[in-house]
């Protein structure tokens, strides 16, 4: 998995990036919630392990941000034992809770659940011509007759948006409250990302232009 490793006591940080990565993980570690939100928005992640005692954003105002913006996975660690604490993350939408001291054994085990779960979540499949894509539900992870793409989170959100509702034509206002950032929204910017779409997925009828209303889905769905 592509794990977000954020954790502000370098040892430890060291010592999970190190065994994550001895598990065949891609590891990207960041000690501020500031910096591994920046990389939220450009790279594709599978799961974030994240401390909650930070420097500068809190850890429950970052992994709350998180899951506003994505439903990726998390796991958080936390010096909090308390069983309020739990459920008020829980309630949040965080995958799992792991409570300090901890062993590496723990996490590890914590780690492989999600992946058992993302590798069962539905594949979505859908055609372009001669070509078969598939979509991995909850993560940013789209394939190309088996080749993965890379599309970051804004585009893989328009995109999923699109094969959620594949006869349904939206107009720029309603992608862009659905999809984008309020920092982005102003709808000339969406021509941008179904451009890049295009571009990236290979097939400009991906997303078909429906003069004087908007955009749709132009693939068919693969059973």
């Amino acid at each position: 998995m592509h794990v977000l490793l954020l954790e502000d006591d370098k040892k430890i940080n060291d010592m999970l990036a190190l065994y994550l990565r001895q598990e065949n993980h891609r590891v990207r570690a960041f000690s501020h919630a500031e910096t591994a939100l920046e990389a939220l928005e450009k790279e594709t992640f599978e799961v974030v392990l994240s401390d909650l005692m930070l420097p500068g954003m809190q850890g429950e105002t970052f992994v709350r941000r998180v899951r506003e913006a994505s439903d990726i996975h998390i796991v958080v660690i936390t010096a909090k034992h308390d069983d309020a604490t739990k459920l008020d993350l829980l309630k949040h939408g965080i995958d799992d809770v792991i409570i300090k001291p901890f062993s590496i054994d723990e996490v590890l085990y914590k780690l492989r659940n999600v992946e058992r779960r993302i590798e069962r979540e539905a594949t979505v499949r859908f055609r372009l011509g001669e070509a078969v894509f598939s979509v991995k539900a909850q993560t940013n992870r789209i394939e190309r007759n088996g080749d993965p793409l890379e599309l970051n989170p804004t585009e893989m959100r328009i995109l999923r948006m699109f094969l959620d509702h594949p006869t349904q034509v939206f107009s720029r206002d309603q992608i862009i409250t659905a999809c984008l950032r309020e920092s982005d929204a102003f709808d000339r910017i969406v021509d941008t990302y179904v451009k890049n779409l295009r571009r990236k997925i290979g097939d400009k009828h991906i997303i078909e232009t429906v003069y004087g209303e908007g955009y749709r889905f132009g693939g068919e769905h693969d059973a």
